[in-house]
């Protein structure tokens, strides 16, 4: 007969209240009353609505809650037979590692390599076998490359990857992942939770058996893994079960906003191939490309100042029209020079070599408030942009600041406080709202200004399919109304349902570049075949996507 597995997380009417950010606001209840016991080896998938109390049951597993945050506890939470309220984070990161939902906020040190030698000196390990562990963490995740690497010069799939390996470098006996692979590209996706896949066995024969925890909007992460799924509405867990959780509650989940598992990528089919770098905008813009180019690089090339003379320049003569009106995905591996890229068109960046065109404009010979005139910017992490002291006042900067009449700042404002479920938070403070709802308040921010060009980085990462939907409907709505919209997206099934056009980066380059055929990726689509929660895990085929052959199509995955 075998033994029960020793249980090492154990919640018992947990509940959490934030206190609340300002004089006359309310607390927020987080967490409701939560029972909960995981087994030493389980591998738990959270999922629910952005605001379902994920985030703090994670924070609440590590110590962060209560020791670290503002607010009331209630019940109890116990890891690894500690009990939170008695125990330090420090003391529970001995045995708990932990990757946070923004992987900017806990990298700190000078370099790749301090960020995994902190834990282990924390740790005591000895040095000299500090060197292979660091090593093992970073190609665990791919990132064995960047050791020397400044954390600030990384892209974000780079510094989530890197805030994964700081977390698996010890060896931990519970590992809890917010949202891990929000920012990660969809191979970089696969990349990390193989590795994760690997850990784990390697420490079952080891007989120290990893338990994993991870709230993830991208469900099919659990296909294959997770043993349980815990659906969290509200803050109170509304089902507990296996992955038949996902057909069981099906519509309770569409309601929250939780997607189902889905497999494969689609195949997103081009009218042509626009290969790469070439300036010529008749051959760039594909069907329908009568319009003029709002865009243009030209032979743009850009090297980071503190990069050695042996690295690639982020970007490597790139030329490029985009026409306007275009909704463009612009996907690629994580550090393939997206971000970068688009960081031209405000005067971010300046160029090491070539020219930039944004609207008549060269961003290098104008202010960067200039360029807002012409160009908004939604960041990939919103506490990069938000700063005004009420959600109103910070809808309404922009547009104020570009002179738009007081009347119409007021009608913009209200119309996206509507749009975006705003109006219950129109007075607080952005900063203190919870991070779906920053990022709602950016979104807006940059809407209300109505520039010519609307570039987004990540627009969805990290919010669930509802909001997420919402948010693309406004810009959708946008660009139906002239907007250009270049859109960075790891979220293929995204970009198939939005954008005009497609625009892949890879090392510095263009790879691929052209208009989609909506009717060759919808039928590429409709042939990949479905995947069922319900079939055992370990059983169940992820099928890779398969696109029909079409004539002088370019298929990009």
């Amino acid at each position: 007969m075998t033994a029960t597995p020793r249980v090492v997380i154990e919640t018992q009417g947990l509940g959490w209240r934030y206190d609340p950010s300002r004089e006359g606001q309310a607390p927020v209840q987080a967490l409701r009353g939560v029972d909960m016991q995981i087994h030493a080896g389980e591998f738990v998938g959270l999922v629910g609505a952005t605001g379902a109390g994920k985030s703090t049951l994670c924070m609440a597993l590590t110590g962060i809650v209560p020791s670290l945050a503002e607010g009331r506890m209630n019940g109890v939470a116990r890891v690894m037979g500690m009990d939170t309220r008695e125990h330090s984070v420090a003391e529970l990161s001995s045995q708990v590692g932990y990757v946070q939902q923004d992987p900017e906020s806990q990298l700190f040190c000078a370099s790749v390599e301090d960020e995994l030698a902190f834990p282990l000196e924390s740790r005591g390990v000895d040095p000299a076998a500090m060197d292979a562990m660091i090593d093992e963490a970073l190609a665990a995740v791919g990132m064995g490359a960047f050791r020397d690497r400044q954390p600030s010069q990384l892209s974000g799939g780079q510094m989530q990857r890197v805030a994964i390996a700081a977390a698996l470098v010890s060896h931990p006996d519970v590992l809890v992942l917010d949202e891990p692979t929000a920012a990660l590209d969809p191979e970089g996706r696969r990349e990390v939770m193989a590795a994760l896949d690997s850990i784990r066995r390697r420490a079952a024969q080891q007989g120290r058996p990893m338990t994993i925890v991870m709230a993830e909007q991208h469900t099919e992460c659990f296909l294959g893994r997770a043993d349980r799924i815990v659906f969290l509405d509200g803050g109170r867990i509304a089902a507990d079960g296996g992955m038949d959780v996902f057909d069981v509650h099906r519509d309770d989940m569409a309601k929250s906003g939780v997607a189902q598992p889905q497999g494969a990528e689609p195949a997103i089919v081009l009218e042509q191939d626009g290969g790469a770098n070439h300036a010529d905008t008749a051959s760039h813009t594909g069907a329908g490309s009568g319009r003029s180019a709002i865009i243009e690089f030209t032979h743009l090339t850009y090297r980071y100042p503190n990069a050695s003379a042996a690295t690639a320049p982020a970007l490597d003569d790139v030329s490029l029209a985009i026409p306007r009106g275009a909704f463009v995905g612009l996907v690629g591996r994580n550090g393939s020079g997206k971000t970068t890229l688009v960081r031209h068109l405000d005067g971010l960046l300046k160029a090491t070599s070539g020219t930039v065109r944004v609207d008549g404009l060269d961003p290098a010979r104008h202010s960067v408030g200039r360029m807002a005139r012409h160009v908004g910017f939604v960041f990939q992490n919103p506490d990069h942009q938000i700063f005004c002291s009420t959600v109103r006042d910070e809808i309404g900067y922009g547009p104020k600041a570009l002179g738009v009449p007081a009347s119409k700042v007021a009608a913009r404002t209200d119309e996206l406080l509507e749009a975006l479920d705003l109006r219950d938070v129109a007075a607080a403070p952005p900063a203190t709202l919870d991070y779906g709802t920053r990022r709602a308040v950016a979104l807006a921010s940059v809407l209300a200004m109505r520039t010519p060009v609307l570039v987004l980085d990540e627009p969805t990462a990290c919010l669930d399919a509802n909001l997420s939907e919402r948010f693309l409907s406004l810009v959708a709505d946008a660009n139906a109304h002239g907007t250009t919209v270049i859109m960075i997206s790891h979220d293929l099934r995204a970009v198939a349902r939005h954008c005009t056009h497609l625009l892949r980066m890879d090392g510095g380059h263009v790879a691929r570049w052209g208009a989609i055929d909506r009717e060759a990726t919808a039928s590429a689509a409709s042939a990949v075949p479905a995947v069922s929660p319900a079939v055992s895990p370990a059983a169940q085929p992820v099928a890779p996507p398969v696109a029909p052959p079409v004539a002088q199509s370019q298929e990009v995955r």
